[in-house]
C-alpha cells in the first residue's frame, strides 16, 4: 500500500502536464437540444467526437453532466458517430483516452478494453442490457452504429453500482429514440442514408422512421451492410484479408407516456451477419483455416419508470431484459473441420428508486437503492457434441446496492455506495462454485471557485472467473495453440484510488471563447489477477508446423495498475480543438514482470466552420511503442495514423467525403487475439456518405 501512495502521490504532479499533453478531439459544448435540432433542420455546428459536459445515468445510475462527476467518464453521441462515418463501433470509440479496440480490421474480433481490461473484466450494457457473452476471440459486441445514440464510458472500478466485472469500468450504449429523428412540433419524419468505403469495398444504407401522437411514440430503423476484402496499409500482394460479407440490423421502440408519473417503454433488436474468413477473426493470411461465421444477436426490453409529481420520493424503474447471442461456423477447407456453435443467453431484472431529502438546510441527498438479477445460460457445441473449448454452464447473480450522492453547500459532493453480490456458477458436468462480495466506492469532490473542482476516489472491485477460463480446454497437435483448464481460479478483487481536476475557463484568450479539462490519476493493487501464462509447449502438425505454446489462466497473487488519462476541449468562433492523452502501466509485484498494458496514446482534433453548411476536420491517433511486456510476443511498434474529412449539411441532406489512414499507415495495434500472426489494420480508405430527411 505504501508503494501505491507514493505513485498516487507522484501523479498529482503529472496533472498539469496531462492537461496539457497532445490529447481525442473534442468541440465546444453542445447542448441535447441544439444537437436533436440539429438532425432535421440542418444548420451544421461542428460536433465534439466526446462531449466532457454530456448528461450521462452510467457513472452513478442518476443523471448527472459527465463533467462535474467525480470519476473518469466520455460520451460520444449521435452526431460525432455521423461526423466520423462510422462503420463499426471501434472507429470512434478507439481514439477515447485508455479506450482500445485491437484484434485486427475485421468488426467480429474488435473486443473492448477500458484502462487495458477487456472482456468479463469490462461491463458491456445496451438499453440497460447486459451483454455478456464470454467471447474469446471473437467481440461479445454484436451492435451496429446507425442504431446508437449515445455511448457512456465509465473508467475505474464499478462493481458498487453494477456488480461483477466492474474492474475496467463499464461501457454503455444507448438506441436512438424518436426524439432523435423527430424535431419539436414533428409527428411524423425519418432520414435515409447511403454509403460507400473503399477499403473493405462496403456499400451501407440505413432506414429509420419515427411517428408520434397522443402519448405514444413508435420508431423502425433497420441497416445493411454489403463488405468484402479488407485492404490494410501493408501494401503489396499480403495487403488484404478475406472478409467477404453481408450484416443486417434492426431496431423496433416503442413509448407509452399516459401522465406526467408513468411511461412504459418496449424495445427489440436484431443483429446478423454471415462472413467468409479464418476461424479465428483475428487471424492473417498466414492462419490456414477458412470458415463462414454466421453471427446473430436478439433483445427484447420492457421498462417501467415511475415518479412522483416533485420526484421526492419516487424516481425509479423497473426493467426486465432478454437476450441471446448465437455464433455458428461452417469449415470451408478440405478436409473440412468440425462445424461449431455456441449460444449465450441472459435474462435479467432490475429496480431501482430515488428519493430526495435535506438535513438541514444545506445538506442534500439524492439516495438511490435497488436490486439485480440476471442469469447467463452457455451452450456451445462441435460436430453436434459438447465443446471442451467453450464449455456449457450457468451463471447467476444477485445484487443489492445503495448509494447517497449528498450536496454540502455549493462546493462540496460527497457520493457514496455499497452494494452485496452473490454469484453461482454451475458448469455442465462439474461441482458449482459460489461468491460474495461487499463492494464499497466513494468520491468526493471540492469546488472551490467556479473555474476549478477538484476530486479524490476510493473504489473496490471483483470479477468471477467465467466458465471458458475455468474450464476450457484445447489439447490437440493440430493447432496453432493449446490451452489447459483451471477449476481452481479464484475471483479477482481490486482496491482503485482516484484523484483528478476539472477545470471550466470562459473569454481564456478571446471574447466568447470557451475551454474545458479534466484529468483523472489512479492507482490500484489488484488481488489474484487472472492472467494467461505459458505452461509448456507441443509439437505442432499440418497445417502448421514448429513449436506451440499450452496457456492456462491462472492467479498474479498481486498486480499494481497505475496510470492516467486527461481530456480537453477548446472552442473559437467557428474552430474547435480537441486534445486526449492516456497511460497505463501494470506489473507483477512478486516478480516485476511488466504485464497487460495498452501503449501510451494520443490524439488531436481540429474541426473549423465554413460558412453556414460546411465543416472540416481532422483527427490524428498517436500511440507510442510497447516494447516492456515481459511477453515480448505482444509487443508492438508505434505508429500514427490521421482521417480528414468534409461536411457539407443543410435543409434536408447532408453530405460526408473522407479519408481515414490518410497516409496508408502499416499498423499493428496492441490488443489482438494472436500474438504469433498478429494482422495488420486497415489502410487508406475514401468513404462517402449521404444522407437525406424527411
Amino acid at each position: 500500500m505504501p508503494r501505491l501512495s507514493t505513485r498516487l502521490r507522484a501523479s498529482w504532479l503529472a496533472l498539469p502536464g496531462l492537461l496539457l499533453c497532445p490529447l481525442v478531439p473534442a468541440a465546444a459544448q453542445q447542448t441535447a437540444d441544439t444537437a436533436a435540432a440539429h438532425s432535421d433542420a440542418g444548420s451544421h455546428t461542428a460536433a465534439p467526437i466526446f462531449q466532457l459536459d454530456a448528461v450521462t445515468v452510467t457513472a452513478t445510475r442518476t443523471a448527472n453532466s459527465g463533467f462535474d462527476l467525480p470519476a473518469s467518464v466520455s460520451t460520444v453521441g449521435r452526431e460525432q458517430l455521423d461526423d466520423a462515418q462510422a462503420n463499426t463501433l471501434s472507429t470512434v470509440l478507439r481514439t477515447l483516452p485508455n479506450v482500445n479496440f485491437g484484434g485486427g480490421p475485421r468488426p467480429p474480433s474488435q473486443s473492448p478494453a477500458i484502462r487495458g481490461l477487456l472482456g468479463p473484466r469490462i461491463i458491456l450494457s445496451v438499453d440497460g442490457a447486459r451483454r455478456n457473452n464470454d467471447g474469446g476471440v471473437n467481440t461479445p459486441l454484436l451492435l451496429d452504429p446507425d442504431l446508437i445514440k449515445q455511448v457512456d464510458v465509465v473508467r475505474g472500478p464499478m462493481s458498487a453500482a453494477y456488480g461483477s466485472g466492474g474492474l475496467g469500468g463499464v461501457m454503455a450504449f444507448e438506441t436512438i429514440g424518436v426524439d432523435d429523428v423527430l424535431a419539436p412540433g414533428k409527428t411524423v419524419g425519418g432520414r435515409v442514408k447511403a454509403g460507400y468505403r473503399s477499403a473493405n469495398e462496403e456499400l451501407s444504407t440505413n432506414l429509420t422512421a419515427a411517428a408520434r401522437a397522443s402519448g405514444v411514440d413508435l420508431l423502425a430503423s433497420a441497416t445493411y451492410r454489403d463488405y468484402n476484402t479488407v485492404h490494410t496499409g501493408t501494401g503489396g500482394s499480403g495487403s488484404t484479408l478475406p472478409n467477404d460479407g453481408q450484416l443486417k440490423s434492426a431496431l423496433v421502440k416503442s413509448t407509452i407516456t399516459p401522465n406526467d408519473t408513468n411511461q412504459f417503454r418496449l424495445g427489440y433488436q436484431k443483429f446478423a451477419d454471415d462472413l467468409t474468413g479464418p476461424n479465428n477473426p483475428g487471424g492473417n493470411l498466414l492462419f490456414p483455416f477458412s470458415q463462414k461465421l454466421k453471427r446473430r444477436q436478439e433483445q427484447y426490453n420492457a421498462a417501467w419508470a415511475f415518479r412522483d409529481a416533485d420526484k421526492r420520493l419516487l424516481d425509479g424503474s423497473l426493467s426486465a431484459y432478454y437476450t441471446k447471442f448465437k455464433l455458428d461456423t461452417e469449415s470451408r477447407v478440405v478436409p473440412a473441420l468440425d462445424p461449431t456453435s455456441a449460444m449465450t443467453a441472459t435474462f435479467g431484472a432490475s429496480l431501482q428508486n430515488s428519493s430526495t431529502f435535506d438535513t438541514g438546510s444545506w445538506i442534500h441527498h439524492r439516495v438511490t437503492y435497488g436490486l439485480d438479477f440476471y442469469r447467463d445460460t452457455a451452450k456451445n457445441q462441435s460436430a453436434g457434441s459438447p465443446n471442451s473449448v467453450l464449455p456449457d454452464g450457468a451463471l447467476q447473480s444477485f445484487g443489492g446496492f445503495i448509494q447517497d450522492e449528498i450536496r454540502v453547500l455549493s462546493d462540496w459532493t460527497l457520493t457514496a455506495a455499497l452494494r452485496q453480490d452473490s454469484y453461482r456458477l454451475t458448469p455442465s458436468g462439474q461441482s458449482a462454485s459460489s461468491n460474495d462480495r461487499l463492494s464499497p466506492k466513494i468520491a468526493l469532490k471540492y469546488q472551490p471557485i467556479p473555474a476549478l473542482g477538484v476530486f479524490v476516489g476510493y473504489g473496490e472491485a471483483f470479477r468471477a472467473p467465467t466458465l471458458t477460463e475455468m474450464f476450457g480446454n484445447l489439447n490437440t497437435t493440430r493447432a496453432l495453440f493449446n490451452f489447459r483448464p483451471n477449476p481452481a481460479l479464484k475471483p479477482e478483487t481490486s482496491k482503485t484510488k482516484e484523484a483528478g481536476v476539472t477545470l471550466a475557463l470562459d473569454d481564456l484568450l478571446a471574447k466568447g471563447d470557451s475551454l474545458r479539462a479534466k484529468a483523472t490519476i489512479f492507482s490500484e493493487d489488484v488481488k489474484d489477477l487472472i492472467s494467461q501464462q505459458t505452461v509448456g509447449t507441443y509439437r505442432r502438425v499440418a497445417p502448421f508446423s514448429g513449436t506451440g505454446l499450452i496457456f492456462q489462466q491462472r492467479n498474479v497473487a498481486n498486480a499494481e495498475r497505475w496510470g492516467g488519462e486527461a481530456e480537453m476541449t477548446y472552442s473559437v468562433g467557428d474552430l474547435t480543438v480537441g486534445l486526449a492523452y492516456a497511460r497505463l502501466r501494470s506489473k507483477d509485484v512478486a516478480t516485476g514482470a511488466n504485464l497487460y498494458a495498452p501503449p501510451d496514446k494520443a490524439s488531436l482534433g481540429l474541426q473549423y466552420r465554413v460558412g453556414e453548411n460546411w465543416t472540416l476536420r481532422y483527427v490524428g491517433q498517436f500511440a507510442a511503442a510497447q516494447h516492456y511486456d515481459s511477453t515480448a510476443l505482444r509487443r508492438r511498434d508505434g505508429y500514427t495514423v490521421h482521417d480528414i474529412g468534409v461536411s457539407y449539411d443543410r435543409d434536408w441532406y447532408r453530405l460526408d467525403l473522407g479519408v481515414t489512414n490518410l497516409f496508408d499507415k502499416g499498423y499493428v495495434t496492441y490488443q489482438q487475439s494472436q500474438t504469433e500472426t498478429y494482422s495488420y489494420e486497415e489502410g487508406r480508405s475514401v468513404n462517402l456518405t449521404l444522407t437525406a430527411r424527411f
